[in-house]
């Protein structure tokens, strides 16, 4: 059976996003999808990411031969839209192209003809004219990528791994800045890479002690790679779980900077949204640092800092900023020596994931801490238009950037069992 893959405008978008048109194998396209791509490339009611996919579509389609894009494209059939009325459906730009679907699996290639939709609308109307084995979505693999591979060698293995030839080799396919964690057949960590481009490079050990939290050292091998990556990269980025300590060592590293002078403040970008499920207070009275200090930023930071006081002490010798993201456009830290942190990171887009890297000056470092897993607090922040898994795909690999994902819950016993709820 040479089955042809009839893609809707939702799935062509997805496959733009991917990078998967050129392996799609038999494709057919609806013309008013076309027509859809060109008014979605130009669309102020669109977000940029998904004005650009429609763009690289049609870049795609523009470069294929002119006989093979005339082969592809199904000119609409009005008189075929019966079909879609005869089920009670209205007529609209996506039961259009779900009837020249239905006319190329009658008329053109009966019985092989798998309708390919990432809307769950037409998904559903799809049912009626396609038996569930040919209708099919876009699926995007999941995303595994943690900043640290964990291999397991023999003591054999890991005498050839010493061997001098073999430092240059990147045997295990680590993309810069990237680490490695080797350990022994019994789980024991033996040692710490990282790969710098060149060469594996151990991993040497850091302390962010410092006069305003005290005492700030890592406790698992997570935490260990994420102080080198701190230390090495203007730019890195800590996942992990409520209670796996990406807060405590995202601001031990700034704090650090501040009592050893190496940065003059601290810059906080923070987007206050309310918890996921909780009830909605309203509006903050008093300042703009008033509301910030009671919303839940200012709780994080008195909790960490000891107290409201204590906060409010650094704010008043500018060596703290509070900014909430409705107020970074126009930002400049371009002559400041600033340690910009941005925390519950998961909770914000690819706009304004961008509009915050945009402001980090030539003389700065950046933080960025989230959990983008379990704690995404509004159904706008997740899947494709998740900041974080944004920054972590276009910085990946790059000599600025360094990630790192911590896997353990130390707060408590009671945070780690909650964790399963």
């Amino acid at each position: 059976m040479n089955n042809v893959n009839f893609y809707d405008t939702s799935a062509l978008l997805v496959a733009s996003e991917l990078g998967i048109l050129s392996d799609i194998n038999n494709l057919l396209i609806s013309s008013v999808t076309l027509q859809e791509l060109e008014n979605l490339k130009t669309s102020a009611r669109k977000t940029e990411e998904t004005r650009r996919n429609a763009q690289k579509v049609i870049s795609f389609l523009n470069s294929l031969a002119p006989e093979d894009r005339s082969n592809m494209i199904i000119t609409h059939r009005s008189k075929y839209e019966q079909c879609i009325i005869e089920k009670g459906f209205e007529i609209t730009n996506d039961t259009k192209i779900l009837s020249d679907a239905v006319y190329v699996d009658t008329f053109v290639k009966p019985d092989e003809t798998i309708f390919v939709t990432n809307d769950l609308s037409l998904y559903n109307f799809a049912e009626f004219y396609f038996g569930t084995d040919m209708i099919q979505k876009v699926i995007e693999c999941p995303d595994e990528y943690c900043g640290v591979k964990e291999i397991t060698l023999s003591e054999e293995e890991l005498a050839q791994f010493y061997d001098v030839s073999n430092a240059r080799n990147n045997k295990f396919n680590l993309l810069k800045n990237e680490y490695l964690v080797i350990k022994d057949e019994i789980g024991k960590v033996i040692v710490r890479y990282k790969w710098n481009g060149f060469e594996y490079e151990e991993i040497r050990f850091h302390d962010f002690t410092n006069s305003y939290l005290g005492e700030v050292k890592p406790i698992d091998v997570y935490q260990e790679l994420a102080c080198d990556s701190l230390i090495s990269n203007p730019i890195t980025m800590i996942r992990g779980r409520a209670g796996s300590g990406k807060s405590l060592m995202s601001m031990g590293y700034l704090f650090y900077l501040l009592d050893k002078r190496k940065i003059d403040k601290i810059i906080l970008f923070g987007n206050p949204i309310a918890t996921i499920n909780s009830a909605k207070l309203g509006y903050y009275p008093g300042t703009r640092d008033q509301k910030m200090m009671d919303s839940q930023i200012g709780n994080f930071l008195s909790s960490k800092l000891g107290d409201k006081y204590g906060v409010e002490q650094l704010m008043a010798a500018n060596k703290l900023v509070l900014l909430p993201f409705s107020d970074i456009r126009g930002y400049d830290t371009s002559n400041m020596r600033a340690g910009i942190y941005i925390t519950e990171a998961q909770n914000l887009d690819t706009t304004l994931m961008k509009l915050a890297l945009q402001r980090v000056g030539k003389d700065c470092v950046c933080v960025i801490e989230g959990d983008d897993k379990e704690q995404v607090d509004d159904i706008c922040f997740s899947g494709k238009n998740n900041g974080m898994k944004k920054l972590s795909k276009v910085f990946r690999g790059t000599e600025v950037y360094g990630e790192i994902e911590f896997k353990n819950i130390h707060r408590s016993k009671i945070a780690e069992i909650a964790n399963n709820i």
